[in-house]
């Protein structure tokens, strides 16, 4: 089969869809990776072909003033809360737009068996509907897209109609939804899905000499991923308190952060470590005992697929609906903003350290999640899914 991937936005977009593109390529199967031209170093680093099209447009211009503040998702949003929302002047459609006439043209030209895509792509499905191939929505973690207001007429139908398409004609979400999440991290669905095994990746990575050696104490990893820093929102975590509050207890500090971020910590406690880049949560993580976060989906699943119980603080709305998730399994806490504070922060991570129940559920999380099927399992599926459709 010839199978077309497409992400948009930001490398930690891509790094779920990676696995299933190392899948396919072992079982014999052709592979290009189709997104913006500043995100093709980020896919040749992985192994899999780049095919840059359309324009790049800025990531943190493009979501100014769209990601809002945290805002308990059964309660009344605070003052300065954006709600969920995808609109037709949106970051979102805007990356659409900047892909969708490129990625028609070099499918109707290459003539994929399949595409897969990742959430909120929609110049994806658009394409796909317009070169009549099946699609796969690819997960990157408990399906956020439920918290979400999006208008298919009005969103979906200015790009349907450049291809000749009405937004009716236009599945979001494909004809197959590959759900990394087990149960109970996991959101019910209506549509066809099939659950696949969550396989960390966070970009390339160098191992230091000092994660060669057991640490002598408990390990602490602090991280506040990629994406806030790449907007422009990394002062909404006083990360430097939240370091200084974990140092208190007697761990080993360990900060994977972002160079901006890096620059802004000032001095640190003897037992904080600051991670020379590159360093991936798949390689620290095994060796930890508690993981500090924003709330990121990938970073949530990475924790989760090694057992590791995590403290989640929140920033934005995806963050706190991956908090809330990550509550209902047990395997770890969330602290929305107002109540993240030094003690709190301290006394979360002191539980999430012992040999609690918080450690057992990460465990039987880790548990279910090696149980679901590897991506080179759900491969036949996928070509089944391609044989079907008529070329």
């Amino acid at each position: 089969m010839r199978i077309l991937m497409s992400t948009w936005g930001w490398r930690s977009h891509f790094y779920g869809l990676a696995p299933l593109g190392w899948a396919l390529q072992a079982a014999g199967h052709e592979v290009r990776v189709a997104s913006h031209p500043s995100m093709a170093a980020t896919i040749t680093a992985a192994g899999l072909a780049a095919v840059p099209l359309g324009a790049d447009v800025d990531f943190a211009e493009a979501f100014a003033g769209r990601i809002g503040a945290v805002g308990p998702l059964d309660r009344a949003a605070p003052p300065g809360h954006v709600e969920p929302e995808i609109t037709a002047d949106g970051g979102v459609v805007r990356f659409a737009d900047a892909l969708l006439d490129d990625l028609v043209d070099f499918g109707r030209a290459w003539r994929p068996d399949l595409l897969v895509w990742e959430p909120f792509n929609l110049a994806a499905p658009v394409a796909a509907a317009a070169l009549g191939v099946p699609g796969v929505l690819h997960l990157w973690g408990p399906d956020s897209s439920v918290t979400l207001r999006l208008d298919q007429e009005s969103v979906i139908g200015p790009l349907a109609a450049r291809v000749g398409l009405a937004a009716d004609d236009v599945a979001l979400n494909g004809d197959l939804t590959l759900d990394p999440a087990p149960p109970p991290l996991q959101v019910p669905m209506t549509r066809p899905g099939r659950p696949v095994r969550f396989v960390p990746y966070n970009g390339p990575a160098v191992v230091p000499p000092w994660l060669r050696r057991p640490a002598d104490r408990p390990r602490v990893c602090v991280t506040a991923g990629t994406m806030m820093a790449g907007v422009g929102l990394h002062d909404r975590l006083d990360l430097a308190r939240v370091l200084r509050s974990v140092a208190e207890l007697d761990v080993e500090v360990v900060v994977v952060v972002e160079p901006r971020q890096q620059r802004d910590l000032g001095p640190l406690p003897a037992n904080v470590r600051l991670a020379d880049a590159p360093l991936a949560l798949r390689l620290v993580l095994p060796t930890c005992a508690a993981l500090v976060q924003q709330g990121g989906a990938g970073t949530t699943m990475t924790a989760l697929a090694y057992g590791v119980p995590q403290l989640i603080l929140p920033q934005v709305t995806d963050h706190h609906f991956n908090g809330e998730r990550l509550t209902v399994t047990g395997a770890g806490a969330c602290l929305p903003s107002g109540h993240a504070r030094g003690a709190a922060v301290r006394d979360a991570v002191a539980d999430l350290i012992g040999d609690g129940p918080a450690r057992a559920a990460a465990a039987l999380m880790r548990d279910r999640i090696a149980a679901l099927p590897s991506p080179a399992d759900v491969v036949p599926a996928l070509a089944a899914l391609a044989e079907r459709t008529p070329t």
